[in-house]
């Protein structure tokens, strides 16, 4: 964010700007200036070319129109859409009313797109940015801030039917969760959610996930599958509520899936959240790889909790930055099958205090708890 934002809506005048843009079939470039979206957000058209050298203000409530700054706002679907931020940013107007949800920028129903060095700054109370039933995409050097600390405020989402989507220098400082895979309403019934790969992300949350992977009991059944994130930091930054690594496979009982799953040099710290609880949350997830792992943090709770898992793999090392709990219960595995944990125990020092490891070619009936004594 750079300039301030007008007092007059501009949001006719820009539609304009990109609908004669799309007629002609040229680039449209957003000049310097803080412009204000009062009526509704913006559309983007087929094979559009869009550099952002300015700020486009969301300042639209929940009930006029749709939520983002720019979207594609058509009925169909769209193809061959590119964003180059150009210094800049899809931001939230701080005169939001109560209960308003101000997104940034929607990639939706697009096939074929490349968003390149766009920033959101906030407050953003929705999504920075969501990818949302959308294919065959590119996305490099982002920087999304929410500046808001409430529920809902993701920085990157995933949403539906998206797949073949590669990213790289992603920065994100969210609300809530950071980067998150979704299918979780009516608008992801049977979605499949594929072939995403994510390489060099700062992922730091206030106060939920820094990575996050959703399914619920209202999605039909959705699958996500396919995953590989690599080379990331995060932490929770202020709490108090938060869990670094949350799979949530809310919507196992109707034949929900989230599955192949690799996260590889990923370092996530529990921080600032003071609410007890695991620092990787795992429930009826299957093949999951996570090496390279290390957690730091937990609160009278595990650093890895997995409930009905199968064909888990876990290498790397926890770090216990925060003191008082029990070293007996490092890991939680609650009826798991096909597992290989190996683990490091460091203390806040990075001392050596340990190793744990945990195997099972077969399947548990009960709960195991591991840790280590003499610490």
């Amino acid at each position: 964010m750079t300039y301030p934002m007008g007092s007059t809506d501009q949001t006719a005048t820009l539609q304009a700007l990109l609908d004669a843009a799309a007629a002609a079939k040229t680039s449209v470039t957003i000049k310097p200036g803080g412009y204000r979206l009062l009526s509704t957000g913006l559309g983007y058209s087929s094979n559009a070319r869009i550099y952002l050298q300015g700020d486009l203000y969301n300042d639209h409530g929940p009930l006029v129109g749709t939520l983002y700054c720019l979207t594609n706002r058509t009925t169909g679907r769209l193809s061959n859409v590119t964003i180059q931020g150009q210094g800049g940013a899809f931001v939230g107007s701080t005169s939001a009313p109560d209960a308003a949800t101000r997104k940034g920028l929607g990639i939706v129903a697009t096939d074929g797109f490349t968003v390149d060095a766009v920033e959101t700054d906030g407050p953003l109370t929705g999504f920075g940015m969501e990818v949302k039933n959308s294919t065959r995409g590119v996305l490099q050097g982002l920087k999304l801030f929410s500046g808001a600390n409430v529920a809902g405020a993701d920085g990157l989402h995933f949403f539906g039917a998206c797949s073949q989507v590669t990213g790289s220098s992603i920065s994100v400082s969210s609300g809530d969760d950071a980067l998150s895979f979704t299918s979780e309403n009516s608008e992801s019934t049977n979605a499949l959610m594929q072939r995403i790969s994510l390489a060099g992300l700062t992922l730091n949350s206030d106060a939920f996930s820094c990575i996050k992977f959703y399914t619920s009991t209202t999605t039909g059944v959705a699958r996500i599958t396919n995953i590989q994130l690599s080379n990331i930091t995060g932490t929770i930054t202020q709490g108090p509520t938060g869990c670094p690594l949350m799979m949530e496979n809310v919507g196992v009982a109707q034949g929900c899936s989230i599955d192949d799953i690799t996260i590889t040099n990923a370092d996530l710290n529990f921080g600032a959240a003071t609410q007890a609880g695991p620092t990787a949350y795992l429930t009826d997830v299957s093949n999951v790889t996570l090496t390279g792992l290390t957690l730091r943090g937990r609160l009278q709770g595990q650093f890895l909790r997995a409930i009905r898992c199968a064909g888990l793999t876990v290498k790397g090392e926890v770090w216990d930055t925060i003191p008082g709990s029990s070293m007996t219960d490092l890991v939680q595995l609650e009826e798991c099958s096909n597992y290989n944990i190996s683990l490091v125990v460091r203390s806040a020092t990075g001392a050596r205090l340990g190793s744990l490891t945990a195997s099972n070619t077969g399947a548990d009936t009960t709960i195991r708890y591991i840790g280590i004594t003499g610490a």
